[in-house]
């Protein structure tokens, strides 16, 4: 079989998220993934320090992870800003998408960048996300709380070493 072509790579990708924007049930979700290899997620802040506690693998682990999403939160106002392919069978996509908890109502936007790698028959065997936004914006560490947390402890030491000016200073 011959490697997908970059306009299929990026189909699949534009189906994925089509399929994701609307709130698609995991049944159909996860025909985007493969079955045949080890499939590997990750869903983090961008810099987050300790990224493997965020590493999801093996044969349950997407469905897991999209039974977590569906039970939690709904799902609306995707936006690709931008997508190419970026490896022989990897697409890249900057998007956001609004995250709307089911039992309050809140809901916060989340920035990220998505890397998505294929196999030949165009299913998903890697996906990474790597939220852009401020890390409590992460849908993996969301909290149904009256104001949003767009921090966390382990934030601090960079929020520490942030210049806020004089007047920040002079409080």
């Amino acid at each position: 079989m011959s490697p997908p072509t970059q306009k299929q790579l990026l189909f699949a990708a534009d189906a994925l998220f089509l399929d994701f924007d609307s709130n698609t049930p995991c049944s159909v979700l996860i025909s985007h993934f493969s079955s045949d290899e080890s499939v590997v997620l990750q869903h983090a802040p961008a810099r987050c320090p300790h990224r493997s506690t965020s590493l999801m693998t093996g044969p349950n682990a997407v469905r897991s992870y999209l039974d977590l999403l569906a039970t939690y939160w709904y799902r609306s106002d995707s936006q690709i800003h931008e997508r190419k392919v970026v490896g022989a069978n990897r697409v890249e996509v900057s998007a956001s998408v609004r995250w709307t908890w089911r039992s309050s109502g809140r809901s916060w936007v989340e920035d990220f960048v998505c890397l998505l790698d294929y196999d030949e028959h165009l299913k998903v065997v890697g996906m990474t996300v790597d939220t852009k936004s401020a890390p409590g914006t992460c849908i993996m560490r969301a909290v149904d709380a009256a104001e949003p947390i767009l921090w966390t402890l382990s934030d601090l030491p960079e929020i520490m070493a942030l210049d806020f000016g004089t007047e920040a200073r002079s409080l």
